[in-house]
This record gives C-alpha cells, structure tokens and sequence, in this order.
C-alpha cells in the first residue's frame, strides 16, 4: 500500500536472517533487475550508501553483526524501463530511484524519470517520494540556453531551479518517449546504453528495503 500524505512510513522489525546487503543503489537495481528478469523472488535488501536513504533523513543502513538489533522495513516503488537501443533490440531493465536521458547537461533536451528527488546532490524533483505509486518526469527543452542551464545547476541542489519556463514537470505512473537523436540512458547512476526509444513504468510497492 502506497503512502498517503501524513501517514507513517516503515516498521521496525527484527533483523532478517537472509538480508541482502548492497553497497550502492546501483548495485541494488543490478540485482534487482536480475532477479526479476529471471523471474526469482526478490530478496530484502539493505544499502550501505543510498541516495533513495535521504528521505529518511539518514545516507544508508548500518551494518551490525547484532542480530537482535532492529531494522526500519520500508516498501519501496520500482521504474520498470523498456527501451529499444539504436539497433531497434528490446530490452527491460530495473531501476530504483531515477532513470536519465541525455547526451550533456549543456544542451539538448534532457529527460529525467525519477521516484526519489535526488540525482547525486542535486534535487531534481522535491515533490518525488519513492513509495507514492508515481514517477515524476522532469524535462529540460532542448531550447534552454547554456547560461539559463548553468543558473538551474546552480539553483537544483536546493530544488529551487522550478518553475521555470525550459524544464517541466509532472507526476505519472507511465510515460514512454520517441527519442529524436539517440541518447544514453543512465539508470542509478550506471550507464546502461545509448537508446533511441524509453517506456517508463511505476510498479508501487515493489521491494523491501531495510535501515
């Protein structure tokens, strides 16, 4: 069940005996990914260093050997993505907290899918929250200058770079993009493959994660 405004998030529970530790969010949409496209049963999982952790106001799960200690269990939502990479070859991949089409920060247009806020410091989409059943796409046009772009970097560390007539915003469970150069396509931080066609969907409540 996704969160609705004001409700609490998570429940501590005992530690799982079979948690699955991650370093990252990028190896967490690896194993993710995996296990899904395989079709096996998707593991708890904890991260060490997680982006997606800032909305609980920590950077990632501790690590103890205590196994009486108590852990936060949190649902989380997952971006299935669906593309066509420029030979036209369909493949699936999982992701957890964004998904990213671009060439440069410093022209063209740029597509963000996110389910947390964060792209590494920056704080893309302050509405976003990973377990509320939507993806919030971001675009920046492909008509905003360089200098217009620099100003926005500057402002998107501290989600102030919206409103802003070149970048719009919106919340989605499904968004699908015909790309019009091919773009490399960046889930967790990781570089997947340059694409010329993306379908974005939000799958609510799709793993467990522990803190």
């Amino acid at each position: 069940m996704t969160i609705r405004k004001g409700a609490n998030w998570g429940r501590q529970i005992a530690r799982p005996d079979n948690l699955v530790y991650c370093n990252d969010d990028t190896g967490a949409s690896i194993l993710i990914t995996n296990n899904l496209l395989k079709s096996l049963e998707l593991p708890t999982i904890a991260i060490r260093k997680s982006n997606l952790a800032r909305v609980l106001g920590i950077d990632g799960a501790k690590v103890t050997p205590d196994t009486t200690t108590k852990v936060l269990s949190t649902l989380f939502d997952l971006i299935r993505v669906d593309y066509l990479t420029v030979k036209g070859t369909p493949i699936t991949v999982f992701g957890l907290g964004y998904a990213l089409l671009r060439n440069s920060w410093w022209h063209g247009e740029i597509v963000a899918v996110l389910n947390e806020s964060f792209i590494g410091d920056w704080d893309c989409a302050p509405r976003a929250h990973p377990n509320d059943g939507k993806l919030d796409v971001v675009i920046v046009s492909s008509k905003m200058k360089p200098s217009q772009r620099l100003l926005a970097s500057r402002r998107v560390r501290s989600g102030t770079h919206i409103p802003h007539p070149g970048i719009t915003i919106a919340q989605q469970t499904y968004f699908e993009t015909t790309i019009g150069a091919p773009k490399m396509l960046i889930v967790d931080g990781r570089q997947i493959s340059t694409v010329k066609a993306c379908e974005f969907t939000v799958i609510p409540d799709a793993v467990t994660l522990c803190w």
